[in-house]
């Protein structure tokens, strides 16, 4: 069971002749030259199906970013780094990167590039949306800001190298959902940088401007639903007033639906409430 070379089935007993009418009969699926799985190949059986075609093979771009777990879903190709004198041909479902490789990590039997440089790969694969999501969700972990903005440095000119620039400083970490994001995103982009869940005495905000004394809350399903959160959100809400702040509150559908009226209608608010102040 599992992927195997040619040279491996006969190991096993199995003469070439036999391996071959398998193959034919559709017993054997032919993976790559000389590599066969025994199975109709997931991802993962075709990732190891390049590792024992090539390998000197590191696992790279949109396979190693699934692999690190910042892509939710299996990308359509696997995507491989070989070293800049190795061969880059190979099937419609492979795609071959030649350069010299550093940081290589070991995630159980499978080598991959590091975090880092996997974050700068996909910079180069993925539209935009994709890749923003990428980046907030990555600083949202145990990525470094301060690492990624240094291999921008080390890495000048490499393709992706731009747009990670460029998402760092937009970037919109530690958002508790994909409303909030969409608002924090829409705000920066408009060079409105808000707090993120910034701590107003004893209360949290989801977007916070404290010149202002501005506290923007994205409220999901459960706010309509669920009694206790909607009395502790009053409460919160009731209190925070009271001690001279503003509250704006968008429901998650309204977000989704108009993202951009909700930051020209918060950017409109908080300066007008930081001229106030300043007066």
């Amino acid at each position: 069971m599992g992927v195997h070379t040619r040279r491996q089935l006969i190991a096993g007993g199995i003469s070439g002749a036999t391996v071959d009418r398998r193959a034919a009969r559709g017993e054997l699926h032919r993976l790559l030259p000389g590599v066969y799985s025994t199975e109709p190949p997931t991802y993962e059986d075709r990732c190891a199906a390049v590792r024992l075609w090539k390998p000197h093979a590191v696992a790279s771009h949109d396979t190693a970013a699934w692999i690190w777990g910042l892509l939710p879903a299996e990308p359509s190709m696997v995507h491989v780094t070989v070293p800049p004198t190795g061969y880059a041909g190979g099937p419609n479902w492979v795609r071959v990167h030649r350069r010299a490789l550093t940081n290589v990590r070991w995630l159980g039997d499978t080598p991959v590039v590091s975090l880092e440089h996997a974050i700068l790969d996909v910079a180069g694969t993925l539209t935009r949306p994709q890749f923003e999501k990428v980046i907030d969700s990555a600083l949202s972990r145990a990525v470094s800001w301060r690492s990624l903005a240094q291999l921008c440095d080390e890495a000048a000119g490499k393709t992706g190298m731009r747009m990670l620039r460029e998402q760092l400083r937009r970037a919109c970490p530690h958002t508790l959902s994909e409303p909030e994001r969409m608002v924090a995103r829409a705000l920066t982009a408009r060079n409105m940088h808000l707090e993120i869940n910034g701590k107003v005495g004893p209360y949290y905000g989801d977007l916070v401007d404290r010149r202002g004394r501005v506290v923007v809350e994205i409220d999901g399903r459960e706010f309509h639903t669920a009694a206790d959160v909607f009395t502790s959100d009053r409460r919160r809400q009731n209190a925070l007033v009271l001690d001279g702040w503003l509250v704006l509150r968008y429901s998650a559908v309204t977000v989704k639906a108009s993202v951009a009226a909700v930051a020209d209608e918060i950017i409109e608010t908080v300066r007008r409430r930081r001229s106030l102040a300043r007066g």
